[in-house]
């Protein structure tokens, strides 16, 4: 499959390395000449990279922040034609989306997905083919189109464990919980602190919660504005259980206690089960 990528960041290097590894072929695109010219001398894209390769391309990938997408798709989507694939890695998809659909003719198959496998670091460099193994895959559509197929290919040669297929509005609830809250979470924890002598008093736990608060500030500002409706319920859930558990701290109900503990153990034990 000839695959066109656009934004060889952290994901679309990833993307590029992993699926020219399979045997296709990856053009790439990116405003920074660098990055371009290292993708090429390390034979990870072809040496092409005129942006009218999307023109043969059967696949293109935007991998862009979501507003840069739809900058994007106003600017060149008069080059995509109806017998490829349009799609995107980005984490939030109603707002975008919406966009999207006013800019491009009906004619143009227009598929988004999620792959859920990020991390805190950016750029090229940091590119690693690996880190979709065993993660999971979101595709937005209907699960009866054909037109998928180009999606489940890619999802399997760069190893996803899971693919789930789902709705704009439904995709946005659930990473508002599994994904934004954890970073609000992470970030709010770091930043709640006072003492001089925490980095010196840390062990895993506080370093496994809080590793995503290194986080890119221009991509997750976006995307907690995008998405804000779902993850403010998301906020305000959270909110109500840890009040329920200072709560019974405060009261020193230990069997309470002790049976959130336990519900919250089980309930996470059943994600390792996959």
């Amino acid at each position: 499959m000839k695959i066109m990528i656009i934004g060889l960041g952290l994901i679309g290097g990833s993307y590029a390395e992993g699926l020219k590894e399979k045997g296709h072929t990856i053009y790439g695109y990116d405003t920074d000449e660098k990055v371009l010219k290292e993708a090429i001398e390390l034979n990870i894209i072809e040496p092409n990279t005129s942006i009218e390769n999307i023109k043969i391309a059967n696949l293109v990938v935007l991998c862009l922040y979501p507003n840069d997408n739809i900058e994007f798709i106003k600017k060149y989507g008069h080059m995509f034609h109806k017998k490829q694939v349009i799609t995107d890695v980005s984490g939030t998809k109603v707002y975008m989306l919406n966009k999207i659909k006013n800019i491009l003719p009906k004619a143009i198959t227009y598929i988004s997905h999620h792959p859920m496998a990020g991390g805190e670091k950016k750029g090229f460099n940091n590119r690693n083919k690996e880190k979709f193994k065993n993660a999971n895959f979101i595709i937005i559509g209907n699960k009866k189109s054909r037109k998928m197929e180009p999606l489940f290919e890619i999802a399997y040669d760069l190893g996803f464990a899971n693919t789930l297929v789902t709705t704009a509005k439904k995709h946005d609830e659930l990473i508002a919980f599994t994904s934004q809250l954890t970073h609000v979470i992470a970030v709010s924890l770091v930043n709640s602190d006072s003492m001089a002598e925490t980095k010196d008093a840390t062990g895993d736990s506080y370093r496994d919660l809080t590793r995503i608060a290194k986080i890119n500030e221009v991509m997750w500002t976006e995307l907690f504005i995008e998405n804000k409706h779902a993850l403010l319920k998301k906020i305000k859930d959270f909110k109500k259980s840890l009040r329920e558990l200072e709560t019974l701290i405060k009261n020193e109900n230990r069997e309470e206690i002790k049976k959130m503990l336990v519900k919250a153990r089980e309930k996470r034990q059943t994600f390792d089960k996959n």
